[in-house]
């Protein structure tokens, strides 16, 4: 589990990081990135009812979020607000399959 503090929670964080932020897209998953004024990085999870019931976007969620934790000391001290979108086609997906999609997406946004 990622320490609190690298939670994305209050709802006016997460609208600031919608608003302003970069988003990068992949079949299974959406990255939005925003620079903070922290000195360490942020994660947020979300996944729409068009993932699927509640079991399912629980599952998302949970994938998102350990793909996140592996990849969290990459981008850690960049002082960044990130949050990540679950797809329809992310419940079908297995864990090397969103660690690996979240990997190429921040490569891309250059991290």
């Amino acid at each position: 589990m990622m320490e609190r503090r690298a939670r994305l929670r209050q709802s006016r964080d997460v609208q600031r990081v919608y608003d302003k932020g970069s988003s990068w897209r992949h079949p299974l998953l959406v990255l939005i990135v925003r620079p903070n004024e922290l000195g360490y990085s942020r994660v947020g999870v979300t996944a729409s009812r068009s993932v699927g019931n509640a079991v399912q976007r629980n599952r998302a969620k949970r994938l998102l979020r350990e793909a996140a934790r592996h990849l969290y000391p990459e981008f850690e001290t960049a002082g960044l607000d990130v949050m990540l979108i679950a797809r329809p086609k992310l419940v079908t997906a297995r864990e090397a399959d969103v660690e690996e999609a979240l990997a190429k997406l921040l490569k891309h946004a250059g991290l």
